[in-house]
C-alpha cells in the first residue's frame, strides 16, 4: 500500500471572503464551506504521494488566495 500525505488548511471569516475563496480552489480539491451565524469556515483537503508533492500542492494553494491576505 502505498503512502499519503495530508494537509488540512482551514480559513475562518466573514461570508462574503469565505465565498470568494471557495470559488478560487480547484476542482480536483476536496473543500467545504460552512456558514453560520454569519461566519464561514473553509476548510481545505490536500494531498499527495509524497511530501515534497504536497507542500507543493499546499503551496499552490495558498499562492491563490495571496490577493486576498
Amino acid at each position: 500500500m502505498a503512502e499519503k500525505f495530508t494537509a488540512v488548511l482551514e480559513w475562518s471569516g466573514s461570508v462574503e471572503i469565505g465565498q470568494r475563496l471557495s470559488n478560487l480552489v480547484p476542482d480536483n480539491v476536496k473543500s467545504e464551506l460552512v456558514v453560520s451565524n454569519d461566519l464561514a469556515t473553509l476548510t481545505i483537503t490536500i494531498e499527495g504521494d509524497s511530501l515534497e508533492q504536497l507542500r507543493e500542492s499546499v503551496d499552490a494553494t495558498l499562492a491563490l488566495f495571496s490577493d486576498y491576505d
